[in-house]
């Protein structure tokens, strides 16, 4: 009888198909809800019956294992880790075992950065000092011209500079064998005088060595003037 009704009115079965249309878009709540607030008794009447909660049970088996009881608590030693059933493969392998290649030693070794050194060159026309700082600036060990035992002119000569560069080489060896980690050396240059070339030559032949693998940077810290006061009057020889 509704199919010949709707068939026999062209518009109201657009509105129902729109009503219809609506319920479905709506989602399942709003339809249970309807259901659950309407029923059809036999005599034809509409009755409102109180609503049930079957809608909102969840419709998911992944919403029913969600506890929303009472929220989770912090012990004094903050959450707990949580539980995983999942295998961890690498767990075994990257273990800090005693035998295990990678042990707690192992690391330490690998973590462990570099103590860092500077080697200072101050070379000018009357002497060459070399001198080795930690990071901070307090001196290690010192050398000049006139400590290798030149003097005079000689001090400034290339033959000066290339024994204080020996020396300090030495002296650099001697704070690698003593101390418990790897070291990086920092060379810094002032100035144009012969023992700047001399200590850069020491350092590539094979008195260079052993230290030319710890150089991590070299610097040129000479001043240059731009402007400035007037210069001092060229010397007449």
């Amino acid at each position: 009888m509704f199919a010949l009704r709707v068939a026999a009115s062209p518009r109201a079965s657009l509105a129902g198909v729109s009503r219809v249309g609506r319920t479905l878009s709506s989602g399942s709540l709003r339809l249970a809800a309807a259901r659950s607030l309407t029923t059809t008794t036999t005599s034809g009447d509409t009755e409102v019956s109180p609503p049930t909660t079957d809608f909102l049970e969840p419709t998911s088996p992944a919403e029913s294992l969600i506890d929303d009881s009472e929220p989770p608590l912090a012990g004094p030693d903050g959450f707990p880790p949580p539980k995983s059933t999942i295998p961890n493969p690498f767990k075994d392998t990257f273990s800090r075992s005693s035998t295990s290649p990678l042990s707690s030693s192992a690391f330490d070794k690998i973590i462990k950065p570099a103590t860092i050194y500077r080697l200072h060159c101050h070379s000018t026309r009357n002497n060459t000092i070399t001198t080795l700082t930690t990071r901070d600036g307090k001196p290690i060990a010192w050398f000049s011209g006139g400590s290798c035992g030149f003097k005079k002119g000689n001090r400034s000569s290339y033959e000066a500079g290339y024994q204080c560069a020996v020396r300090m080489f030495q002296k650099i060896k001697e704070v690698q064998s003593v101390g418990t980690g790897p070291i990086k050396v920092e060379l810094f240059f002032k100035g144009f005088g012969q023992g700047r070339d001399a200590l850069h030559k020491a350092l590539s032949t094979s008195e260079g060595n052993e230290v030319r693998p710890v150089v991590s940077m070299i610097t040129d810290r000479t001043a240059i003037k731009i402007g400035g006061t007037r210069a001092k009057k060229t010397r007449r020889l």
